[in-house]
């Protein structure tokens, strides 16, 4: 059979199929498709789709629609093959990257599962074009809503297709990371209703996690009180005990409400980037390859050479200007960061810090532009060297003598930061960058935080890199130039011994082990190593968890480190010393953009 046979067969199955009415989304099907073909095989999946007459480029495609009669023999085969019960949930599928893709709209502008269902609501002709949602309840983690097909639509009383509806309302919380919402059903178009109407409930954000908390407190202390009896000391001590425990519920608890605030958000952000790269792959505009911009002109004045870098969201490159001759730096956008608002914003915040501080220690920038299909890209200058983050990994800690210069190349660029109002925020050894000619520079400004009103972040949402934050933005805190010490000094202890001062297996744990672990000193962590007891006071003084106990600025800690008298530093271990170092774990690249 030709392509034309093929063709002209397709049309009659359309034809055969409901005269080509196009009604349902046809990505409905993906979840149970993904299933099917990780349990059965791909084979499998043509099979359902011959038997209800689909083209599997229609499926594939997320903008195509296919008539009902299309998706309910589709559902009938799948149903048979994976269980009569299985189109009533879409499980871990549910945010997977090919079904996430016609959800970008809504990812875009819900920020928990309520703001979702109103938007399937507002919005239901995107998802059906055989009927409309109508939300008659909202509540914190409540909803209720009903389903009417239009008038003169097709039938849609099968079952199947309830299924399938209701799997899709359950699945909404899963894109913050939550369980599937429960689903009660009051009518049924399958039952001979006219509509179907569903409550959902869904694990909510608990805000009484801190007052709980407190009572906890409150009650312990007051057991402790009735235990030791007339040991306490009297009633003031025993008030003292009670408002000790109460305010360590309380913190605890708040702790607790904050970082599970900042794990939905970032899973829902993890989701929403998945689907602008889905998205942007089936329009062809998401393009990853290493040589995609080799030898394009940017700007009519940067010829891109090669690439040296790339992250997450980002790539950097070397480019040479063409009228002057010398080489800088690119750093692009690519992918679907480079069609998100926050993310070009970070980029354009990045390159405006990084002019502004205008310090020999602080990575400069020299131009902010865009490529022809909207793309952002900042031109820096060239760094000759490697990462802080490299030199570890190659060559094991750092001897103070060699270590110390380092350190008061970024205080001075750290102080030039703070006198300008700019904390840092991702001070890390990926972000130190040591030239060959020993010159020390700061990088990646991009979650700086100004002094004044930042509209690019939210109270109560942490960023930065957890081995490395301090104690109050762990929490989403205020954070000032003291925070950056914090960070500075987790910095110093790795560099200086190879192992970070606090590690745990998961995010969480590392966040909670910063507000309460107190790090081993150094010299006790490595006394195979060569640290002067002055070093190791200051770094730790850096990692206090009361900002106010900490060094009350980059220039005094510069002061401190300094005044460490020369002749008591060793400039370079033996290389029997750095074997017996402990192995250290893998890290992100050199270059990456944090989101």
């Amino acid at each position: 059979m030709g392509p034309g046979d093929t063709i002209g067969a397709e049309r009659k199955a359309l034809a055969a199929s409901g005269g080509g009415r196009e009604e349902l989304r046809a990505a409905l099907l993906r979840p149970y498709l993904l299933r099917l073909a990780e349990e059965h095989g791909n084979e499998a999946v043509q099979d359902v789709l011959a038997e209800a007459r689909i083209r599997r480029s229609d499926v594939d495609n997320d903008s195509a629609w296919i008539p009902v009669a299309s998706i309910s023999r589709a559902l009938e085969a799948l149903a048979h093959r994976l269980g009569p019960d299985a189109l009533g949930t879409r499980g871990r599928w549910a945010t997977h990257p090919d079904v996430l893709g016609i959800y970008v709209r809504l990812l875009r502008v819900a920020t928990q599962p309520g703001d979702a269902y109103q938007h399937l609501a507002e919005y239901s002709g995107e998802y059906t074009r055989v009927g409309s949602y109508e939300v008659t309840l909202t509540e914190p983690s409540r909803v209720v809503l009903c389903y009417k097909p239009r008038p003169e639509s097709p039938d849609q009383s099968s079952r199947r297709l309830c299924d399938t509806r209701r799997a899709e309302l359950r699945s909404i919380p899963c894109l913050w990371g939550l369980p599937e919402a429960e689903l009660s059903e009051t009518s049924c178009i399958a039952d001979g209703d006219p509509k179907c109407t569903y409550e959902l409930r869904w694990k909510a954000r608990r805000r009484t996690t801190a007052v709980l908390g407190t009572a906890v407190g409150a009650l312990g202390s007051g057991a402790l009180i009735a235990l030791l009896g007339e040991r306490v000391g009297g009633p003031l001590v025993g008030g003292f005990i009670v408002a000790i425990g109460t305010t360590w519920g309380g913190s605890l608890g708040l702790l607790l409400e904050r970082m599970r605030a900042d794990r939905q958000a970032r899973t829902l952000e993890r989701h929403r980037i998945a689907a602008l790269e889905h998205g942007l792959d089936q329009r062809g505009h998401y393009v990853d390859s290493q040589g995609a911009l080799i030898n394009t002109v940017l700007g009519g004045k940067y010829r891109i050479l090669r690439k040296i870098g790339s992250g997450g969201i980002g790539a950097v490159y070397a480019a040479e200007h063409l009228a002057l001759g010398y080489q800088v730096a690119v750093k692009v956008l690519r992918g679907a960061a480079a069609a998100d608002g926050a993310e070009i914003a970070r980029l354009r915040r990045e390159a405006r810090v990084q002019v502004s501080i205008e310090h020999p220690n602080v990575v400069r920038t020299m131009d902010l532009d865009q490529m022809p299909d909207g793309s952002i890209y900042v031109v820096m200058e060239l760094l000759q060297g490697m990462s802080l983050q490299e030199r570890l990994a190659e060559e094991g800690p750092l001897a103070p003598g060699f270590a110390i210069p380092i350190f008061l190349q970024v205080c001075r660029a750290l102080s030039a930061a703070h006198r300008l109002g700019i904390v840092h925020r991702d001070l890390k050894p990926g972000n130190i960058f040591i030239g060959t000619d020993q010159v020390v520079k700061v990088l990646d400004f991009g979650m700086s935080k100004l002094a004044e009103a930042d509209a690019l972040t939210q109270d109560g949402y942490t960023l930065g890199t957890p081995e490395y934050m301090s104690p109050e933005q762990c929490i989403g805190a205020p954070v000032d130039p003291r925070s950056d010490l914090y960070a500075f000094g987790a910095l110093m202890y790795e560099a200086l011994t190879g192992e970070l001062p606090l590690s745990g297996p998961t995010r969480r744990d590392l966040l909670e082990m910063h507000q309460r672990a107190i790090p081993e000193p150094m010299r006790e962590r490595r006394p195979d190593l060569d640290i002067p007891p002055e070093l190791d006071r200051i770094v730790m003084a850096c990692l206090k968890k009361r900002a106010a106990e900490r060094p009350e600025s980059a220039h005094q800690l510069e002061r401190l480190l300094a005044s460490i008298p020369p002749h008591a530093l060793v400039y370079e271990y033996p290389e029997e010393t750095l074997a017996q170092s402990p192995d250290r774990p893998s890290r992100r690249p050199t270059w990456r953009f944090s989101h």
